[in-house]
């Protein structure tokens, strides 16, 4: 530690009107100051040989040895306002596994829920739905309004057109020719 001044006890004792609290304070203050001495000079010697040390830049610099260059990676972006470089991971950004592309278009605010398992249905590929309710408008109301017919021929003949929804004997159908 760097050695704390000397004071002279009396002289300090008749500044202070002879009060030994702030006397012992003045004291403390005083080894603080040397404990915080030492601590500045510590840091400034560590510092001393910069371009010895692991440092990150923003472009290679010769002199630095141990430098590691910043590459922004997918899904992070900076923004360098001259003071301060900030990184912020994009959020228009997902990771993929598995080696394929995913292409996410947004027409607008979208809120799309994830399963916590399972997958999500595509517009284009043929999936296996299990526990989902469908909308009743759409399968329920063409099941609902169907006339019973006793063969597909009389189906066709009724009417449905093929791929069409019929029953027959309280069974649902699809017309097939």
């Amino acid at each position: 530690m760097t050695p704390v001044p000397t004071l002279n006890r009396d002289a300090l004792t008749r500044a202070l009107n002879g009060d030994r609290r702030l006397v012992a304070a003045f004291e403390q203050q005083a080894i603080a100051v040397g404990e915080t001495q030492d601590a500045v000079t510590v840091q400034a010697d560590a510092t001393e040989a910069l371009q010895d040390a692991t440092v990150l830049t923003l472009s290679p610099n010769g002199a630095l040895t141990n430098e590691r260059v910043l590459k922004l990676g997918d899904g992070v972006r900076a923004i360098d306002d001259g003071t301060y470089l900030t990184l912020f991971v994009d959020d228009r950004f997902a990771h993929v596994a598995g080696g394929f592309r995913v292409d996410l278009t947004a027409q607008g605010d979208t809120a799309v829920v994830l399963p916590l398992g399972g997958m999500l249905a595509t517009v284009d590929g043929e999936e296996t739905l299990t526990n989902k309710t469908l909308d009743a408008a759409v399968l329920v109301a063409a099941i609902l309004n169907a006339s019973e017919y006793a063969t597909d021929a009389a189906a066709a003949a009724g009417g449905v057109p093929v791929g069409g929804l019929y029953l027959k004997a309280g069974a649902v159908f699809r017309r097939a020719a």
